[in-house]
């Protein structure tokens, strides 16, 4: 495995250090609107805390385990690290370029220090080869990885915010990443962060423009998921560029809605359309839905028996 793969996940799991501490999306989300460059377009959190006590967790994600190369990273965190990746709490928020190709993940950390982590690496990236020589080089706000001919790059904010980039193995895609000095704030994204309540399970914000149809585009959103009580709340918004777009949207998006009612649909598929409302408010196209999670795992459930899954 190649290191940069090593890094990621060893730097999200290291949060399970603290197993039983609450999780902090803030200051993730924090580091992010600090680091942030200009042409950031997709911003999204998640709560892990919440998110480990929902069935569909439970459910799925043993299943990583019949993932060759997912149980490969997983036994060596236990095994290197001493770690265990169920019960990674902290927060982490992810945001990305326009095309979804570049991007960052801070992940906030706890009881985590640069020369604890440094000692983690390097166990985790001898699993494969015990004589493999790993070194771990730390300058000013930035860890630098070595195995062999291959190094990854990742950063601090502060004492307990780790940037990982999607391009672990260039520096300047970190650097970038993590020197937009506050342009978040000024920038469409910002504008519309401001609009998401970031204390749900999951929230996300995007200014990236799509041409839906002809003569009707979003010029960008949000919304959140939310898990309580065995049901999960959804609430997205579609930034539409006129009222009158939105209106015409939410028209043809709930004619469609009905279409697909009529159709034959197993009865799990049937309890999740009937929870979903589609409205224009102004102009933005509005999407909720309230669903009891046992519907959800129903769906989930019939959908890999038709189209194969885990």
């Amino acid at each position: 495995m190649r290191i940069a793969g090593i890094v990621t996940a060893v730097v999200v799991s290291t949060a399970a250090l603290h197993g039983q501490a609450r999780a902090d999306v803030s200051r993730a989300l924090t580091a992010a609107k600090a680091g942030l460059p200009a042409d950031a377009k997709v911003l999204v959190g998640v709560d892990f805390a919440a998110i480990q006590k929902t069935q569909l967790f439970a459910t799925y994600y043993p299943k990583l385990h019949d993932k060759p190369d997912a149980a490969k990273v997983i036994d060596a965190l236990k095994d290197g690290c001493k770690l265990d990746p169920v019960a990674i709490v902290q927060g982490l928020v992810v945001a990305t370029a326009g095309d979804g190709e570049d991007g960052a993940m801070y992940v906030a950390v706890q009881g985590v220090d640069k020369t604890k982590l440094a000692s983690c690496l390097q166990a985790a990236a001898k699993t494969d080869d015990k004589s493999a020589k790993v070194e771990v080089k730390n300058a000013g706000n930035i860890t630098e990885v070595t195995k062999g001919g291959d190094t990854a790059f990742f950063g601090w904010v502060g004492k307990d915010v780790v940037v990982v980039p999607f391009h672990a193995n260039d520096k300047s895609s970190l650097t970038k990443w993590m020197g937009g000095k506050g342009a978040l704030a000024k920038s469409e994204l910002g504008r519309t962060l401001a609009k998401v309540n970031t204390a749900a399970t999951i929230w996300g914000a995007a200014a990236a423009a799509k041409e839906i149809q002809p003569g009707m585009t979003a010029r960008g959103g949000y919304g959140t998921v939310s898990y309580a009580k065995g049901s999960v709340a959804a609430d997205v918004h579609a930034m539409m560029e006129s009222a009158a777009q939105a209106s015409s949207m939410a028209t043809s998006a709930n004619q469609q809605l009905d279409e697909v009612k009529k159709g034959q649909l197993p009865p799990e598929f049937t309890a999740l359309l009937k929870a979903v409302t589609i409205a224009a408010d102004q102009d933005e196209v509005r999407i909720k839905a309230n669903v009891a999670e046992k519907d959800l795992m129903g769906a989930i459930a019939s959908a890999m028996a038709i189209f194969g899954g885990p």
